[in-house]
């Protein structure tokens, strides 16, 4: 399924080239407009602070139109995050993701939701 490659090739593996087929040419992204280009930066951004970062699918539902996707994300704070220094720790969250997609099969629409986050005192 498009949506588990997604997770598995862009965000674990830090696999950019799956953006441009999965992304509409413009899209939103939590009310704001982006193009796959743009997401690549934050996505590269991301992995740098992160860049053990792994996102587990752990959930699937699906319409014709429509993917949520509950994901299980994991990595070592390794790099500046917002006001944050790198620490060394490891980090567990999840979140909702929802996908989605135009005519052509593409997102063209995106929402994400955190729902728990973790970290411990000890490196990966």
């Amino acid at each position: 399924q498009l949506v588990r490659r997604y997770w598995a090739q862009a965000w674990s593996l830090g696999r950019l080239e799956v953006l441009d087929e999965i992304y509409a040419p413009c899209y939103r992204e939590n009310d704001e407009d982006l193009t796959p280009q743009q997401f690549e930066g934050h996505l590269l951004r991301w992995r740098e602070k992160f860049p053990d970062f792994r996102a587990e699918v752990v959930r699937v539902w699906s319409t014709p139109e429509t993917v949520i996707t509950r994901v299980i994300y994991s990595g070592t704070h390794l790099g500046s995050f917002n006001f944050l220094p790198a620490t060394g720790r490891s980090i567990r969250s999840s979140g909702l993701d929802i996908f989605e997609f135009d005519q052509q099969g593409k997102v063209f629409q995106r929402g994400m939701k955190p729902t728990t986050g973790t970290c411990s005192s000890s490196s990966a």
